[in-house]
């Protein structure tokens, strides 16, 4: 069944607005947002329509909004029809475990339906997102396509305190790596660079708080991951302001009330990530692993000590409840830990662990920094580590998708053929199941082995 949106969204007719007249809009954000006027020009041709909502709801809103968001704010719940309500609880069930796997108290699988049932631009890309994963391309590619306009409309106004609009767009984001379909397997990273801006310019103090009590710092660390991956593929700097500060650190999270356990588990799963990603920007950085600075060294000790000292403090119930040879056959052990964010920090932990080996400053060979064998043993157990993780919980998909871009840094040093052939076949049964495009990574890696 083609989804059409009926008349309980603001739609704009005869409107085709491409990903790149997209991306145009979200990197003219990039613009400094202290001046006093912002003009967002709309795509040549396009005309904002009148819009129909639906009828007023008795329904109350619980909390006061911003200006942005009661100018969006559809006056009653969008009426979904069982098609929709079926990809809402799709993305419920299965895709808010990808936004919230560092986020113990799945605040955007609880939050984002809810949101999206008032915000027509959020509706539709949950709707993009739910009907993309299950294959759904052409319910997809219609919710897309109304929901760009919307987003357009958006970015007219003050976008920098508009959580629903950095929502949407994370999320448009994820729907797109699941319809890329190239040789680099990346999708375009407009929505990245939109994201990137809007929370540089929302960003009203120096410090982020990794216990992500709110949707937009719930959604920040999400933007993190993102921003992970494609700079470990494209192995270059990651669009992160690194100046933010870690506030509070998990060790000062006061734990006075009975969920608080959720906050502190949260920070220190959310510190592990900034770990590694301050680890990768330093590795994949001129300025950094690569440059031969004498500083470099320096630099490359306070990392290290960050992130063993993160494993050495983390609290016991991140260990691991089960780890032993595998009962299925696998080349890889099993390992089983007893939430998502227990196992996320652990492949992070690990990733972190390799890209500091890996790019240890020391004797270079032309512009490679040379390894010793004692180094490259050490990477390939780090890499078997995520191995295992991911095939242990291959209901967890970030862990496939941190598997996917990590492969880029130990794949080329795997020489076991049965080790190899494992992890193809999990790169394959990934893209089978999630629609997360890996074909590219799998032809790469087999060309890369059958040349050593």
């Amino acid at each position: 069944m083609d989804y059409q949106g009926g008349d309980r969204s603001q739609v704009i007719n005869d409107q085709n607005v491409s990903r790149e007249e997209l991306g145009q809009r979200q990197m003219d954000a990039e613009k400094p947002f202290n001046s006093t006027s912002m003009t967002f020009p709309f795509t040549p041709g396009a005309t904002p329509q009148d819009t129909q909502q639906s009828p007023e709801s008795p329904q109350t809103i619980p909390r006061s909004k911003t200006p942005v968001e009661i100018t969006h704010l559809s006056p009653s719940a969008i009426s979904l029809t069982s098609e929709e309500a079926l990809l809402y609880h799709h993305y419920n069930v299965h895709l808010g475990r990808w936004m919230d796997c560092t986020n113990a108290s799945r605040l955007l699988t609880l939050r984002v339906a809810e949101m999206a049932r008032r915000r027509p631009v959020l509706h539709h890309a949950v709707i993009c997102f739910a009907a993309r994963h299950r294959g759904d391309d052409k319910i997809a590619e219609g919710a897309y396509q109304r929901c760009i306009p919307l987003l357009i409309n958006r970015l007219n106004q003050d976008p920098t305190n508009d959580e629903t609009l950095l929502t949407a767009v994370i999320i448009l984001h994820f729907a797109d790596q699941l319809s890329v379909r190239s040789t680099s397997g990346l999708c375009d990273k407009s929505h990245l660079s939109g994201s990137s801006s809007i929370l540089r310019a929302s960003q009203k103090t120096r410090f982020i708080d990794p216990s992500a009590p709110t949707v937009r710092e719930a959604i920040f660390w999400v933007y993190v991951r993102q921003s992970l991956y494609n700079a470990s593929i494209r192995q270059q700097p990651l669009d992160l302001d690194f100046s933010l500060q870690i506030q509070p650190l998990p060790e000062a999270v006061k734990v006075t009330h009975p969920l608080d356990w959720l906050r502190l588990e949260t920070a220190w799963a959310n510190q592990m990530l900034w770990h590694t990603a301050c680890v990768a920007n330093f590795c994949f950085s001129d300025h950094g692993a690569q440059s031969g600075r004498p500083e470099s060294a320096q630099r490359w000790q306070e990392l290290w000590v960050h992130v063993q000292k993160w494993r050495e403090s983390r609290p016991s119930s991140f260990d691991p409840i089960w780890t032993g040879p595998s009962t299925d056959e696998s080349v890889f052990a099993d390992i089983f830990f007893t939430a998502d964010w227990h196992v996320i920090s652990f492949t992070f932990y690990h990733f972190a662990s390799m890209l500091l080996l890996t790019y240890k400053p020391g004797p270079r060979f032309g512009m490679r920094i040379v390894q010793s064998e004692e180094s490259r043993l050490e990477i390939l157990k780090h890499a078997e580590a995520i191995c295992s993780a991911s095939k242990s919980s291959p209901q967890n998909v970030q862990l496939l998708i941190i598997m996917s871009h990590t492969v880029f840094v130990w794949g080329p040093l795997l020489s076991n053929s049965t080790k190899r052939g494992e992890v193809i076949h999990l790169l394959e049964s990934f893209e089978k199941y999630h629609n997360w495009s890996t074909k590219w990574i799998t032809n790469l890696l087999q060309a890369e082995w059958n040349g050593a």
